[in-house]
C-alpha cells in the first residue's frame, strides 16, 4: 500500500507543477511520466501477485550471469562426437575396414564412412553394435 501512496504523491506533485508552470512541462515529459507509471504499476503487480514468476526470472538471470563464457561441454561439438565415434569403431574393428579388412590409418580416418553392418531395412538394430567403418571403395560397391 505504501508503494501506491508513493506513486500517488509523485503524480500529485507532477500535476501541481503542470498546473502552475505549464510552459516547463512538454509532451515528452508527459510520455516519460506515463511510461514510468505503467512500468511502476507493472513491477508492483509482479512483485505482489506473481512472486514465483519474479523469483524464477531473477534466478535465471543470476545463473546466466554466473555461467562461464566457455563451458567444457561446448567443446564437444557434433564433429568431435563423430570423430570420437569413428575412433571407437576403428579400435573395435582392430583398425581395419569392416568389409575388406584393409588397414585403417589414423590420418585417413575422416575419409571412412560409418555404415550399418546389417541395414535397418533388413532387420538391423539401431545401436552402436550394428555400426562399422568402411572405406570409400567398399562404400562405392556396397549393395545396400
Amino acid at each position: 500500500m505504501k508503494a501506491i501512496l508513493f506513486l500517488l504523491i509523485i503524480l500529485f506533485i507532477y500535476y501541481q507543477v503542470y498546473y502552475r508552470f505549464p510552459q516547463y512541462v512538454s509532451t515528452k515529459t508527459h510520455i516519460y511520466l506515463g511510461v514510468f507509471t505503467v512500468g511502476y504499476l507493472t513491477l508492483y503487480y509482479i512483485l505482489n501477485y506473481q512472486r514465483v514468476f519474479a523469483y524464477n526470472v531473477l534466478k535465471n538471470m543470476d545463473s546466466a550471469s554466473n555461467k562461464p563464457l566457455y563451458d567444457i561441454n561446448s567443446f564437444y561439438s557434433k564433429e568431435n562426437k563423430v570423430d570420437m565415434l569413428k575412433n571407437h569403431l576403428a579400435n573395435k574393428q582392430g583398425m581395419r575396414c569392416i568389409n575388406c579388412q584393409n588397414p585403417i590409418l589414423q590420418n585417413d580416418l575422416n575419409m571412412y564412412k560409418i555404415n550399418y553392418i546389417k541395414p535397418l531395412e533388413y532387420g538391423g538394430y539401431n545401436n552402436i553394435h550394428n555400426l562399422g567403418l568402411s572405406c570409400s571403395t567398399c562404400n562405392a560397391f556396397r549393395p545396400f
